[in-house]
């Protein structure tokens, strides 16, 4: 998935599977993902794992920025594992209380927790990154359009690349071919039709792009099966 937010995994133990930008790690104790605005990430549990997440959106970004400017975290962080103790202890902390935090207590910790962050690991030039923000344009898309009769050539063609090059590059970024990655967002929307009023099943498959009940289940199945932790 992505969004207009910064995103930080924290590996408190056992070991997490993370694809940023295309790229694939196991993560440990102690190591750190941060995804930047629009780059497309993906988790996948490994063993034992114990994370925290933090979702920040640019209005808790405000002083980051004026510090830094157009600088980010890198996206892999796992070099200086022994120095990231004081951090993950904030983060146990701050979990076990969050309740009782006021805004301007989330903002501050927003703050102590980036600023510690740039401590161990030094902000680097933010660099654009083609790919990712085409991927991130294509997600888009199928978001405002899977009602539609999609299919990965007709995407592909509209981005203006060849059917197999589009592929290639649609399952790099996202671990799933167009095909399982459209079903889910067409269970996705059916169920979200579902939990918001009275319809039927076979209406709201219907009005999600399902051409039938068949293949609505057949991608629930699938999804059931192959389900990552994204």
């Amino acid at each position: 998935h992505f969004h207009n937010s910064i995103e930080i995994l924290f590996v408190a133990e056992g070991e997490f599977t993370v694809r940023g930008n295309g790229e694939e790690r196991i993560l440990i104790r102690g190591d750190i993902f941060f995804a930047d605005n629009f780059v497309t990430h993906l988790y996948k549990n490994g063993k034992d794992p114990e994370y925290y997440v933090m979702v920040i959106s640019d209005m808790y970004m405000n002083n980051f920025r004026a510090v830094y400017g157009n600088y980010a975290f890198p996206m892999f962080m796992a070099e200086k594992r022994e120095q990231t103790a004081p951090l993950f202890a904030a983060l146990q902390k701050a979990y076990a209380e969050w309740n009782e935090y006021n805004t301007l207590m989330k903002h501050g910790f927003a703050d102590t927790i980036l600023g510690m962050l740039a401590r161990i690991y030094p902000a680097q030039p933010a660099k654009p990154h083609k790919e990712s923000l085409f991927i991130a344009d294509v997600l888009r898309y199928i978001d405002s359009h899977f009602a539609e009769e999609l299919s990965l050539v007709s995407v592909a063609a509209h981005f203006g690349y060849s059917p197999n090059y589009f592929s290639m590059l649609f399952h790099r970024y996202t671990d799933m071919n167009f095909r399982e990655y459209l079903g889910r967002v067409r269970v996705r929307e059916t169920n979200a039709l579902l939990r918001g009023g009275d319809i039927s099943l076979a209406k709201a498959a219907s009005l999600c792009g399902f051409v039938s009940l068949n293949t609505y289940y057949r991608a629930l199945k699938n999804q059931t099966e192959t389900q990552p932790e994204s």
